[in-house]
């Protein structure tokens, strides 16, 4: 039988193509569409994870109430004096708490000026910064606003805001830059390049037309800032970042933290980052599922495509089908061939239909949306299996009602069999 089936594939070369050419462009749609959501979902997943599910914030609603998802308590914000009664209450449970005075402020270099965010922190906010240095060095205690106002500030830069001003980010370490803050100009010499920690805050360039629109929160959140150090005795923060030991820690921290606020009649945000995790999380799992119905639906019409393309194909052969039957050939000895020959034709279908789908993420996706393909296993070798089988059985079936018909009226052209 198998030799038959190479044998018919042979004998019509053209046939086979047009079959194989039909399964690789139906499979590279369904790899195309799958790749590019699941690795969409897997992406965004890694991106949230850097943001760090196990930090918690006490947050100025006055100065960044939008940030916060929570309920704000009534009172004064957290001020300088209340750190060190903080620092006391959370201490077992953080590896760092750092206080933090976000502002908007305008920077110029090179003739480039960028408005975005300034923060102003102490060395232990490093520990936030899961993506690590890209070049350089973070903040430390030895770093200080100099006395004398003509001496630069060190400062620190985020790698999104460094690529506005240099093609490579790595060229902003040790440059000087003029900065506006709070209407007071002074210099600031770059001691370190943060790493992006957002893939896809690399590809979010087209949105940059409408920067000037956006609130400080969201600035913060396209991480373009600068970090200054912390000025004792003139800061007061914007917000306490706490970097819990680990995420299971978090839920033994929050009331903690809930049960001090109360105590100092603080008015802020507790915010979790976990909770505010879980509910973008969420949000994209209904994505996911709106891509799933996506690719199924691909995947359905990838299938009828290819029942048709071969039903199309064994057409030309009902009149070699009943002729062999009518010469005493037995069901099997007529169908197999069929049967084998879609199968051949698919299964040679699958590598290049892998390869045409990765391609088409490579050269259309990529560019755009910045993130890898992701092709789960059982999903990839459950569509391999659906189209081998799609193949062979619509050319089984039609094979098999000739092959069960009286051989003289299919000899005799007739097609409403």
């Amino acid at each position: 039988m198998f030799a038959e089936a190479l044998s018919r594939i042979i004998r019509h070369k053209v046939r086979a193509l047009l079959m194989i050419l039909t399964f690789v462009l139906g499979l590279g749609s369904v790899v195309s569409i799958v790749g590019t959501i699941e690795g969409g979902r897997k992406a965004i997943g890694h991106d949230l994870e850097a943001l760090g599910t196990d930090l918690m914030a006490l947050v100025n609603p006055i100065s960044l109430g939008t940030l916060s998802l929570g309920t704000s308590t009534e009172g004064e914000p957290v001020g300088e004096a209340d750190l060190d009664s903080l620092q006391n209450v959370v201490d077992p449970y953080v590896d760092s708490m750092s206080p933090l005075v976000i502002d908007l402020g305008l920077t110029t270099h090179r003739g480039i000026s960028w408005r975005h965010t300034m923060v102003s922190t102490t060395p232990g906010f490093q520990s936030v910064l899961r993506s690590g240095m890209l070049t350089g060095r973070f903040l430390t205690a030895e770093d200080r606003w100099p006395e004398d106002p003509q001496l630069p500030v060190p400062t620190v830069i985020d790698e999104a805001l460094a690529l506005k001003f240099y093609t490579r980010a790595e060229d902003a370490q040790g440059q000087r830059f003029q900065v506006i803050r709070k209407g007071r100009e002074f210099d600031c010499e770059i001691v370190g390049v943060v790493k992006d920690p957002l893939l896809l805050r690399q590809h979010m360039s087209s949105f940059d037309a409408t920067s000037r629109a956006r609130s400080v929160p969201a600035r913060r959140l396209e991480f373009l800032n600068l970090y200054m150090p912390w000025r004792p005795g003139v800061d007061d923060p914007s917000v306490v970042i706490l970097d819990v030991k680990d995420v299971d820690t978090v839920a033994t921290l929050q009331p903690i933290a809930a049960d001090w606020i109360e105590a100092q009649k603080k008015g802020v945000y507790l915010h979790v980052q976990k909770e505010w995790t879980g509910v973008v999380l969420e949000m994209v799992d209904r994505f996911r599922g709106l891509g799933h119905f996506i690719w199924v639906l691909n995947l359905i019409i990838v299938l009828i495509l290819t029942a048709t393309i071969s039903l199309l194909a064994i057409d030309e052969s009902l009149e070699e089908v009943a002729l062999r039957r009518a010469e005493g050939a037995s069901l099997g000895q007529v169908t197999g061939p069929v049967f084998m020959e879609a199968g051949i034709l698919a299964t040679l279908a699958l590598a290049p239909g892998y390869w045409l789908g990765m391609k088409v993420i490579e050269v259309g996706i990529l560019p755009i949306l910045g993130w890898q393909a992701w092709l789960p296993p059982t999903t990839l070798a459950g569509t391999f299996v659906a189209l081998i089988l799609t193949a062979m059985l619509s050319a089984m079936v039609p094979a098999w009602r000739v092959a069960t018909l009286d051989p003289a009226p299919v000899l005799c052209g007739r097609r409403d069999l």
